[in-house]
């Protein structure tokens, strides 16, 4: 039988691994204050690893990911979109200091929330 506590340890050292080991985002725009862009940053690398790994299939695998935890963790209402991919262009409206774009490798992220 497995312990829980050290399944959640060994999760967590994965993910410190995978943003260690991903690629430094370069930022495209961004206006979101630093703790935001860091949290998004984190989940990003960590998205890119899984998807180098092949525990995640498509882009848009690690788009869900980010979205949904930047609602949990960033936001009362479900107003954050995100699209990941290697070739995307966009048009969005955003909240003021709602918004980041960065690549981490080929895999670029655009996060806005919209309310």
């Amino acid at each position: 039988m497995s312990n829980p506590r050290s399944a959640r340890t060994a999760k967590k050292d994965q993910k410190e691994r995978d943003i260690k080991e991903s690629p430094e985002p370069r930022i495209q725009f961004v206006t979101m204050d630093k703790k935001m862009l860091e949290s998004a940053f984190a989940m990003a690398r960590e998205g890119y690893m899984q998807k180098q790994r092949g525990e995640l299939a498509h882009w848009q695998d690690v788009a869900k990911k980010i979205k949904e935890r930047f609602d949990i963790y960033h936001s009362k209402a479900k107003a954050w979109n995100c699209v990941v991919g290697k070739d995307f262009g966009s048009f969005v409206s955003f909240n003021a200091k709602n918004v980041a774009y960065f690549y981490i490798a080929e895999m670029g992220v655009l996060l806005w929330k919209h309310a």
